[in-house]
């Protein structure tokens, strides 16, 4: 924020509380309608690669920003060679009442714990019935670089990059914040975050986050904490939008 803005700010103190409210609320609903810049790191096969680059040592240290529930489901088989926007999809920051987007042309229920698709047992893989379900739970993970930590200016102006968690590893992402929790009592965008994979028999891989290390300096804690608003809006995106921005600007950085 420049030092301008920074003290124009302050002096809005003098505006009205219920005025603030109403501009606060305008500012969140024009937000909502333009999508961050982002970029996207990939899982597939199991390597790590950012806007179809691979990762160095198939690792990266990141500052996890933002977090949300999305449950997709397919009509087809999901082709990695051809990826389309699912049939129905739902977002949800916590998780809670998830329900088909208002962007779903055909939502297959009212809400995704009614939902057929949703039970277990409802996934059918090469023609047999699984004990799966057919309607896949996942995790939206926006990206923080750790080379951004050099200042808060960076922070600002830092590109963030979006992650989506397979249905395998969901659980590892949840093992991992209730960790953090119990030990260091920090939340997620508090910590350094390195991210890779390691081989599974039965899911071929599955994701690995280890804290490494906390962010100590205050200015850029409160830089990263400002960060997020940008990254909680970027997790939010419907997929009609994630799917056309998929494709990199020529000239595009290495995240």
């Amino acid at each position: 924020m420049s030092t301008k803005l920074a003290k124009a700010q302050e002096t809005s103190l003098a505006i009205p509380d219920d005025l603030l409210a109403e501009l606060a609320k305008d500012a969140k609903a024009s937000a909502a309608l333009e999508r961050p810049s982002i970029g996207n790191v990939s899982l597939r096969a199991g390597m790590l690669s950012y806007e179809g680059d691979p990762v160095k040592g198939n690792k990266l240290r990141v500052v996890v920003l933002a977090a949300s529930h999305l449950n997709t489901f397919y009509t087809k088989s999901w082709d990695p060679e051809n990826p389309s926007s699912p049939d129905c999809f739902a977002l949800s920051e916590d998780g809670n009442g998830m329900a088909p987007h208002e962007n779903v042309v055909t939502p297959k229920a009212d809400k995704c714990s009614t939902c057929p698709n949703f039970q277990w047992g409802s996934e059918i893989r090469d023609g047999k019935p699984t004990r799966g379900k057919a309607c896949k739970e996942s995790r939206r993970l926006v990206l923080l670089p750790e080379s951004a930590l050099e200042s808060a200016q960076d922070v600002q102006s830092a590109e963030l990059a979006m992650m989506r968690l397979p249905v395998t590893s969901v659980k590892v992402w949840a093992n991992f914040i209730n960790s953090l929790a119990a030990t260091v009592s920090m939340p997620h965008y508090a910590v350094i975050t390195e991210v890779t994979t390691q081989p599974d028999i039965k899911t071929q891989f599955k994701v690995v986050l280890t804290p490494v290390d906390t962010i100590k300096d205050p200015e850029i804690l409160r830089a990263v904490m400002a960060k997020r608003a940008e990254a909680r809006i970027a997790t939010m995106v419907p997929f009609a939008a994630v799917e056309e921005s998929e494709a990199a600007p020529a000239g595009k950085e290495k995240f």
